[in-house]
């Protein structure tokens, strides 16, 4: 009886946060669209760091273009790997662009850290 009910209750948790994670997003991207970039950024910074490919890949876009945060080819790099391996395609060709307008020592870092965030974080 016990088990079931932590099962129900897990179940619920489960079911209870999901739309928040989708508002989330969503509030992300009705703030870019509005211009708000420091609000997209922080939503979706948020779920990245949970592990949401889509967000990891627009995230990498705003510290690409400086929206919302300093511009930060490192950061771009690091979370465009990140969301290329948990299987957001456009991530890869963002990756390769990105790397091309960087330094190699630049490039090792990013990749230094996407490999320790994913070994630490990754939920995939």
């Amino acid at each position: 009886m016990v088990i079931k009910l932590k099962g129900l209750i897990l179940l619920f948790l489960m079911l209870a946060s999901a739309p928040v994670y989708a508002d989330d997003f969503q509030d992300g991207q009705n703030a870019y669209r509005r211009g708000e970039y420091r609000v997209a950024f922080e939503k979706f910074k948020s779920l990245a760091q949970e592990g949401n490919p889509q967000a990891q890949w627009l995230l990498s876009g705003l510290y690409a273009r400086g929206m919302g945060v300093a511009r930060d080819y490192v950061e771009a790099l690091m979370w465009s790997a990140i969301a290329g391996a948990n299987g957001v395609e456009i991530a890869i060709i963002g990756r390769d662009m990105l790397q091309k307008q960087m330094a190699p020592n630049q490039v090792n870092d990013a990749y230094k850290q996407a490999r320790e965030w994913m070994k630490e974080f990754n939920k995939n």
